[in-house]
């Protein structure tokens, strides 16, 4: 089969989404090609081929790829990957980087932004440029019109410097590219410049963004340890107060044990003294009598000799009876307190006989 045909083939199944049928029959279509072909046919056919690798290589995990269908070696990372392909592209398609049509160039710096492989993107700008032959760039400088090769020229500059440089924030180099650009219109440069203020623009907002939410975490982490050492501070103050109200709890509880153990000793003492009191005087003599008491007893007893004195020999006489009258009366009004029972009984029955002899005495 031809490469037109087989390109024909090729591209139904990549509108199929048939990615690995259209994979082979693109390689087919390339290894068929010669220089007989039309550019067109050539420039078809590499650009199906860089639309079916950028699908497979954006939709599937790189482990999972399989290098054959790309048609390059293994490698080792997708940056390996993504030079493979522009070589293939530069080398095998065209056979040198300076003769490689623009617009592959712009395909292949799209699928790398596509893919965030900036620095594959870069390198294959800056390697396209320095390649291109002063024809080119005359070419490019003296036309009035935007033909094919200076649009192409335009779009791989403006893919440079507006997205690859700008995403890898080195604006400097994109208006420096320019400022040193003799290619370039002054209204290109300028619509250029724009386009690398605006992305200047973006990421700084992006950045002052991202700074503002690294401020942000950072307050709140810094607040979230704040609040973590004020929670740690009151758990401690907590725990130093429990246990200085356990402590006094105990020294209260210690106290009081020792007021009530210092009661039963005082109370124990008391019942001690009291019981060695009552048995001390349970063992003392009787005490003799007062000399008070023994006069009284004195007089008791001489007082009843005169009355049996009296009873025996009869009151013979008035006298006799007045003289006893008055010892008694003498003998009552010296006592201080009161006669006891026995002696009041002993006065009634003297007192009985005076009136009795009174009495007789008169008759």
């Amino acid at each position: 089969m031809s490469a037109t045909a087989l390109y024909d083939k090729a591209f139904r199944s990549y509108l199929l989404t048939k990615y690995t049928p259209a994979a082979n029959t693109c390689l087919k279509a390339i290894a068929a090609l010669t220089s007989d072909d039309q550019d067109s046919t050539r420039l078809n056919i590499w650009t199906l081929y860089l639309n079916i690798t950028s699908t497979i290589l954006v939709n599937t995990p790189f482990l999972g790829i399989n290098m054959k269908l790309l048609g390059v070696p293994p490698a080792n990372s997708m940056e390996q990957v993504c030079r493979s392909i522009w070589n293939k592209v530069s080398t095998e398609g065209y056979k040198s980087v300076g003769n490689t049509d623009a617009r592959l160039v712009s395909a292949c710096i799209a699928m790398n932004i596509e893919l965030d492989q900036l620095a594959v993107a870069r390198s294959i700008a800056e390697e396209w440029f320095a390649s291109l032959s002063d024809e080119v760039m005359d070419h490019i400088s003296a036309s009035r019109e935007q033909d094919q090769v200076t649009e192409g020229y335009n779009k791989v500059v403006e893919l440079y410097v507006g997205r690859t440089l700008p995403r890898m924030h080195d604006f400097e180099s994109a208006n420096t590219f320019l400022d040193y650009n003799s290619v370039l219109t002054d209204t290109k440069k300028k619509a250029l410049k724009d386009m690398i203020a605006q992305e200047q623009a973006s990421v700084e907002t992006e950045r002052q963004k991202k700074i503002q939410i690294e401020k942000e975490l950072e307050e709140k982490k810094k607040e979230e340890e704040r609040l973590l050492i004020e929670e740690a501070k009151r758990m401690e103050q907590e725990q130093l107060a429990q246990e200085k109200q356990r402590l006094e709890e105990e020294a209260a509880q210690q106290e009081q044990a020792r007021k009530a153990a210092e009661k039963a000793a005082e109370a124990d003492k008391d019942v001690a003294t009291t019981s060695r009191s009552v048995t001390s005087q349970s063992s003392l003599p009787p005490s003799p009598p007062q000399p008070q008491q023994q006069s009284r007893q004195h007089q008791q007893t001489v007082v009843q000799k005169w009355m049996n004195q009296i009873t025996t020999k009869g009151a013979t006489t008035s006298g006799a009876i007045l003289i006893l009258i008055f010892a008694l009366f003498a003998l009552l009004r010296g006592q201080r307190g009161r006669l006891s029972v026995a002696l009041q009984g002993l006065m009634n029955k003297l007192w009985q006989t005076i009136k009795m002899g009174t009495k007789v005495t008169y008759m």
